[in-house]
């Protein structure tokens, strides 16, 4: 009996051992099968935008004396929902700003508020280096960056010293593995002398090759110039234009976008067999002004989407805005309105409808 016993109770340890050494081995099986999820590739949304300039009626208009404040929201609630899903909202800022002694061309001085409203709606980044920066002289820098640094909102192109030029030139634009490097460069000041001590970005093409190196040495992924440059109110780059974006492309930008023709010129891709490696647009024409030459009543914006896959190529989408300035005469003073072509029908009225769907129809055929 006890002998039974014993050979049931080795039997039952041993069917116990079997079961364990089954159980271990299939906890390798379940590691095998587990999901591999391929890693997302980075994305940078950037919208681009062109010449905000303020005429003397602008600024009348924007002027709440209740408040006694420059309100500018409304001039652009329009347009800022195209800004939401961006990234960077970038555009040249083509005045100087302050908080007094306001003045409209041909030397610019506009209420800070209008970078604040700006800001509010999205824009995120100027550039500030173009025709008009050194309208106030060394006021007028001295308030633009000042408020402009108060603000929180990134810029480039005019600089309160060499220290200061040295330290934020390039301006660097982060988003996950994107560290995207901003330049911008003027072709002049209008005869204005930049300020002593003062910096402002001129288009010296052995200055912007020592910037554009500084770029890749800080590994930079992507390097944009922004270039004040061409003939005003010409629907085509010179050939200026066209040997200098050939030049920058060459040295390694990526993206060139041009401003102060104040009229939308053409945008041409840069191809490497089938894909596209660069983009050039020569001129986005105004942003928002009280221009009323040919074309100047309005412009386009610029989405580039950049994507890199795991191959680190950037790959390049772009969506083209085309909108127009409404100016109908509202309460005894004429308002301006930042209008897209989309919305045009239900917001344009009168004859201003006829003329910006004839704007919208030179501009494609300029862009075709």
């Amino acid at each position: 009996m006890a002998s039974r016993i014993r050979h049931t109770l080795i039997l039952i340890t041993w069917i116990t051992i079997l079961l364990l050494a089954c159980k271990e081995e299939k906890k390798p099986a379940r590691a095998d099968h587990a999901i591999q999820i391929p890693a997302t590739p980075d994305t940078v949304s950037l919208f681009f935008c062109g010449d905000i300039i303020q005429h003397l009626p602008q600024i009348y208009d924007a002027h709440n004396p209740t408040e006694k404040d420059y309100k500018y929201l409304k001039c652009f609630r329009y347009i800022a929902p195209y800004w939401h899903d961006s990234d960077f909202v970038i555009a040249n800022l083509e005045t100087t700003l302050s908080d007094k002694e306001y003045s409209g061309y041909p030397r610019f001085s506009s209420p800070w508020q209008i970078a604040r409203d700006l800001q509010r709606l999205g824009v995120t980044t100027f550039v500030t280096a173009n025709n008009h920066c050194c309208d106030q002289l060394a006021r007028g820098i001295t308030k633009t960056i000042y408020y402009l640094d108060s603000l929180g909102i990134a810029h480039t192109g005019i600089f309160m010293d060499t220290l200061s030029y040295k330290k934020r030139n390039p301006l660097y634009l982060r988003k996950d593995n994107f560290k995207i490097a901003l330049l911008n460069y003027t072709y002049g000041t209008n005869g204005l002398p930049i300020p002593k001590g003062f910096v402002v970005s001129l288009i010296d093409t052995t200055v912007i090759k020592r910037d554009i190196q500084q770029a890749k040495r800080d590994s930079a992924t992507n390097i944009i110039a922004f270039m004040h440059w061409g003939y005003e109110y010409h629907t085509s780059p010179n050939k200026e234009q066209k040997a200098l974006a050939t030049w920058l492309h060459a040295q390694g930008a990526d993206i060139v976008i041009g401003s102060h023709p104040h009229v939308v010129q053409p945008i041409e891709y840069i191809l490497s067999g089938k894909d596209t490696v660069g983009v050039t647009a020569y001129s986005l024409g105004n942003f928002i002004s009280n221009q009323s030459y040919k074309g100047t009543d309005g412009g386009i914006c610029i989405r580039l989407t950049l994507t890199h896959p795991e191959a680190k190529t950037t790959r390049y989408t772009m969506e083209t805005i085309k909108f127009y300035t409404y100016r109908p005469f509202e309460e005894g003073r004429t308002r301006y309105y930042v209008v897209p072509e989309a919305l045009s029908d239900s917001i344009i009225k009168d004859y201003h409808l006829i003329k910006s769907k004839r704007f919208f129809k030179q501009t494609d055929s300029i862009l075709n």
